[in-house]
């Protein structure tokens, strides 16, 4: 089963408060496991890290160029 189909079966039929609760529990969760995290740092950029910040800004690009025109 997956997250989406436990959301949908299971979370999105309960009261809201229950889903708030239960998003609390969630973001506690993960606060107290925050010092646990590991970020794997690398000064290299892989090809798909190139291509995301490319594509992402180009896109911005366009975006800005269209508000120009306006």
């Amino acid at each position: 089963m997956t997250i989406e189909a436990i959301y949908q079966s299971q979370i999105k039929t309960l009261p809201i408060i229950e889903r708030l609760r239960l998003a609390r529990l969630i973001m506690d969760d993960l606060a107290e496991s925050a010092p646990n995290w590991v970020v794997k740092a690398s000064d290299a950029w892989s090809p798909q890290d190139l291509y995301d910040i490319s594509r992402a800004s180009l896109a911005g690009r366009l975006v800005a160029d269209k508000d120009d025109d306006a």
